[in-house]
């Protein structure tokens, strides 16, 4: 039998190791139970300042994985949702980028209400914490965030975890958000909600942060990019 030796652990590879036991323990199904997220993992008190800053970023940090290990998580499992109102609740089978939620509005994330569902979903990849009021309505994410809000720019680009802004270009009061789960130079990945097959599924997207059709920023047809709300 192979000798085990005991390596020194430092304190980087502790916080990193609080950091992923958290997130393992903070559960991915919020897509089933629409649960509260795990609190992000407090560090080791630290004994000096810069130990104290270290595990602060680190739980910053975390927060973001979270959002985006909910995000990804929701498009790869079966996820409940109804074709009628009073229906039998059905499971959806996704499929490589896209899981499709049945046509008709009616899943766990808005509750089966009819309602559309974008806001609802980012909200619970969110954990429903630090959301504006009424979620539900996309626009919120834009004039209910507060300094939280930043309007598009082309050289400040979203991080995981923030949340992407549209507004329906014949009507700024209604539009579409979107999850960022991942920012690769000029380009921004998103899962979203009440997109993708037949406008209601949960879907991956990416664009270009500097795409001139439009207004420029993110494209989507018949749609003005805003900005996006910071996670934290």
């Amino acid at each position: 039998m192979t000798k085990s030796t005991t390596m020194p652990v430092s304190g980087n590879t502790r916080i990193v190791a609080l950091a992923l036991s958290a997130l393992l323990a903070g559960g991915l199904a919020v897509s089933q139970a629409q649960a509260a997220p795990a609190a992000p993992a407090s560090a080791t008190a630290a004994a000096t300042t810069g130990e104290k800053s270290a595990a602060s970023a680190s739980s910053l940090a975390l927060t973001r994985q979270q959002i985006v290990a909910r995000a990804e998580h929701a498009l790869k499992t079966p996820t409940k949702y109804r074709t009628a109102k009073n229906g039998p609740i059905k499971l959806s089978t996704p499929k490589g980028n896209n899981n499709y939620l049945g046509g008709y509005n009616l899943n766990v994330y808005n509750n089966y209400n009819g309602q559309d569902w974008c806001g609802h979903f980012a909200a619970a990849m969110w954990g429903k914490q630090g959301v504006p009021a009424k979620y539900e309505a996309s626009q919120r994410w834009r004039t209910h965030m507060g300094n939280r809000f930043h309007p598009y720019r082309v050289n400040t680009l979203p991080q995981p975890g923030d949340v992407l802004v549209w507004t329906n270009t014949s009507n700024s009061a209604f539009g579409h958000v979107g999850v960022v789960v991942s920012v690769k130079g000029r380009s921004v990945t998103t899962i979203e909600g009440n997109a993708g097959a037949g406008t209601d599924s949960v879907t991956r997207r990416t664009y270009s942060w500097d795409d001139k059709r439009a207004t420029g920023g993110p494209y989507l047809p018949n749609k003005k990019f805003a900005g996006f709300a910071s996670a934290r």
